[in-house]
């Protein structure tokens, strides 16, 4: 059975639940987006936009983009819903946020027991890659090492003395923006993490064919990967002397840098795209459909309105500056009335 899936913010999965036969309307800032949507709106008044292009959704699935929530009042929704929480680390509103939905993904699996003490029912959804290459011959890359990712992010001081303090040992190519070029041309891609999550970059640099040196962490890093097998061996967080010893003793080995390489972009293929996830994500719409898992939350309308003020509030609290005042006002504001 298709579904006709109302998808809003992060619109990570939209290509993959279109090549499965779902029918998605894309909801979020872009303006390329079925829905341009660049303010916060109400469910009702989405679902008015929705239908007047003939579409009623079966489901609505809100992904996580990093940004402030579009949707006002998710607990009204009145088809059943999931939200997918990426970066809840750096973002506890979350948790209150999420009583508004019938289902919580949670990408970290640290994270799931916060959701469950809040009630909420919740599954493990690690991140994935957009795309696997083929892999070129291993022995044509000509980068060592590279990392690419944003420098100097608040949520993360200790990222860019981290990667120069690599330097100073070991070389490294040190990007920030598009990282497929990169990748593909490396032989060991060096990924560090604001709070140890398994991030997006894990899964897009193996199935660009790189191999993956990851710092020790939890979130199922052990569970999804076997180190010295599809991933390097992980180094102590911030510790980048043993990172450079990692990387210089594994480039010394070339033949078996290249098979953890090639095993972790097999592995990737087999179960980490975004067509994978796509695939699960469609089980778990369709348990929900079937369950009139949205029943329960509707009838519980007004309590989880009150969670959701919660969040609203949070994040009025953390928007500080001249320059967020409308927004702090915007928030604050719905958070009391």
């Amino acid at each position: 059975m298709k579904l006709r899936i109302l998808s809003v913010g992060g619109q990570y999965l939209t290509q993959s639940l279109r090549q499965l036969g779902h029918a998605v309307l894309s909801v979020c800032p872009d303006p390329e987006a079925d829905i341009p949507l660049p303010h916060p709106e109400t469910a009702r008044n989405l679902l008015e936009q929705a239908a007047g292009r003939g579409f009623i959704p079966d489901m609505l699935f809100y992904a996580d983009d990093g940004n402030l929530p579009l949707l006002i009042d998710p607990e009204s929704a009145p088809c059943p819903s999931l939200y997918y929480s990426i970066d809840t680390y750096c973002n506890p509103w979350h948790l209150p946020y999420a009583r508004g939905f019938d289902l919580v993904l949670a990408a970290q699996k640290d994270f799931l027991s916060l959701f469950a003490d809040e009630g909420l029912p919740a599954q493990w959804f690690p991140l994935f890659c957009r795309s696997v290459d083929e892999a070129a011959p291993f022995d044509a890359r000509d980068i060592p090492v590279a990392f690419v990712g944003t420098l100097g992010h608040k949520n993360n001081p200790g990222r860019e003395p981290f990667l120069r303090n690599f330097r100073a040992l070991h070389p490294l190519v040190m990007r920030s923006g598009d990282f497929f070029p990169v990748f593909r041309r490396s032989r060991i891609v060096l990924n560090q993490t604001a709070f140890s999550e398994v991030n997006f970059r894990c899964f897009e640099a193996m199935g660009c064919g790189s191999a993956l040196l990851m710092e020790q962490c939890g979130n199922g890093l052990d569970e999804l990967f076997t180190p010295d097998e599809s991933i390097l061996p992980p180094y102590p967080k911030d510790d980048a002397a043993e990172a450079a010893r990692i990387a210089s003793s594994y480039l010394a080995r070339p033949r078996q840098l290249a098979e953890i390489a090639e095993n972790g972009r097999r592995l990737v293929a087999q179960r980490h795209t975004s067509l994978v996830r796509a695939q699960r994500l469609t089980e778990h719409c369709r348990q929900l459909r079937a369950a009139s898992a949205q029943q329960a939350r509707l009838d519980q309308a007004d309590l989880r309105r009150i969670f959701v003020r919660t969040a609203f509030g949070m994040i009025a609290s953390e928007l500080r500056g001249p320059h967020l005042e409308r927004h702090r006002a915007f928030f604050h504001n719905l958070a009391t009335h």
